[in-house]
């Protein structure tokens, strides 16, 4: 977190054109790999980054529930919505929560088929740069090129095979958990390994962890959105684009990405920070976009049988999940949620952290859902029981001081 006050917020707002150049000559059965795991989230390289959306959201946000509050609503990312821009299957009772994996110097260069005589101080501290990824396994020639290291024997086609899993990681690290640098966690090559060998695996709630992560720590002052920006913006854009009927647009596609502008065209929507914050200030239920009309929501995960949230591992912590409190943006009625500081429940991760990865598992597979026959009639309303209102109206005043969190743990 940064400690100058006059620092500039800043956002993911550059993608590396070698990562679009990269993407592009991957050969069919490299980009099949890659398309296993991010599903349509490369369409993400052509979105033109919005860093106003962003600033303006960040003071709406509430850590200790982890969902944005409005004037008479609360919004938050959903897991479902994240996996309708995949493209990829959004029933997570089947699905298998890719984790964070320590993966040290040594082992990243094993797996990388790169020469543990590389000297490069980097990794010594948990990161590489993007460059050294993108001169041995983007660049067409990286192949033959001289003092790589790579250790394929002259073997092209194991170089071949390794492509697609180098290309994960640099998306990964340049798009969906952005450091303020641009270098990459090592840690991310030992998760992408898994969701690859892993037939149900899934990246999604480490997605949305890292959001989650990003906007509390924005909102305690920090200057860098560490969390992927690109999907927080589309998704709130969409659901600012209010039609006064349900718009069908059919099941989502590994398009979804890349058809945004088709469902956006003829919004007009607010430019810089200030207009953005005085229009996000003065919104009402009413002009909200409850449903996407893409969103595959027949089945949804609730909260688990014993706890009234679920924990999400990110690469950098692990974050409460609530979707029972949104239950309107999954096609379901809305009932007054269970209502707790869960910032409580948040762990930090550092370098050297025991993860508990049990516990978490746990959580998740004592999972409640609901079914299609739960689905409301009406799918642009967005309906609330009358008490909804009542209590929210009990609960939260706009314009407020944001509440503050209880102190994060963080395990060492």
């Amino acid at each position: 977190m940064s400690t100058d006050e006059n620092e500039p917020f800043a956002v993911l707002e550059e993608i590396p054109l070698q990562l679009h150049m990269w993407w592009n000559d991957l050969g069919k059965g490299s980009r099949g790999t890659v398309i296993k795991v991010l599903g349509g989230l490369v369409g993400l390289l052509n979105i033109k980054p919005r860093l106003d959306v962003i600033e303006a959201l960040i003071p709406f946000w509430d850590p200790t529930r982890n969902v944005f509050h409005f004037s008479d609503f609360e919004l938050t990312p959903t897991l479902e919505e994240i996996a309708g821009y995949t493209g990829l299957s959004g029933n997570f009772r089947s699905r298998y929560p890719v984790s964070p994996r320590p993966v040290s110097p040594h082992k990243f260069l094993d797996m990388l088929s790169i020469s543990r005589d590389i000297q490069d101080g980097n990794l010594s501290e948990g990161f590489c740069t993007f460059q050294f990824l993108y001169q041995r396994y983007g660049n067409p020639q990286g192949f033959e090129a001289p003092n790589t290291g790579l250790t394929h024997a002259e073997n092209k086609d194991k170089w071949e095979a390794r492509r697609d899993l180098v290309f994960i990681v640099a998306f990964l690290g340049v798009i969906i958990c952005p450091r303020k640098d641009g270098n990459i966690e090592l840690g991310l090559v030992g998760m992408v390994d898994v969701a690859i060998k892993k037939a149900n695996g899934t990246l999604v709630p480490l997605i949305l962890s890292e959001i989650y992560r990003a906007l509390t720590i924005c909102l305690e002052g920090g200057k860098f959105f560490q969390g992927c920006n690109l999907l927080l913006q589309l998704w709130i854009l969409e659901h600012l684009c209010h039609r006064v009927g349900y718009m069908n647009y059919g099941m989502t596609s590994l398009d979804c990405i890349k058809e945004f502008e088709s469902r956006v065209v003829g919004v007009e929507f607010p430019e810089g920070t200030k207009a953005w914050f005085a229009h996000l200030s003065s919104l009402t239920s009413d002009k909200i976009e409850w449903t996407f009309g893409w969103l595959p929501a027949t089945e949804v995960v609730y909260m688990s049988a014993k706890l009234c949230y679920f924990l999400l591992m990110g690469i950098r912590s692990i974050q409460p999940y609530t979707p029972h409190r949104v239950l309107r943006q999954l096609v379901r009625f809305q009932t007054v949620p269970h209502d707790e500081d869960l910032s409580v429940h948040v762990v930090e991760l550092g370098p050297k952290a025991v993860f508990p990865e049990g516990r978490v598992r746990q959580v998740w597979n004592e999972c409640r859902f609901l079914e299609p026959k739960t689905m409301v009639r009406d799918l642009a309303r967005g309906e609330v029981e009358p008490n909804y209102m009542v209590w929210f109206g009990k609960r939260f005043q706009i314009p407020r001081e944001p509440e503050r969190p209880a102190k994060r743990p963080h395990v060492q």
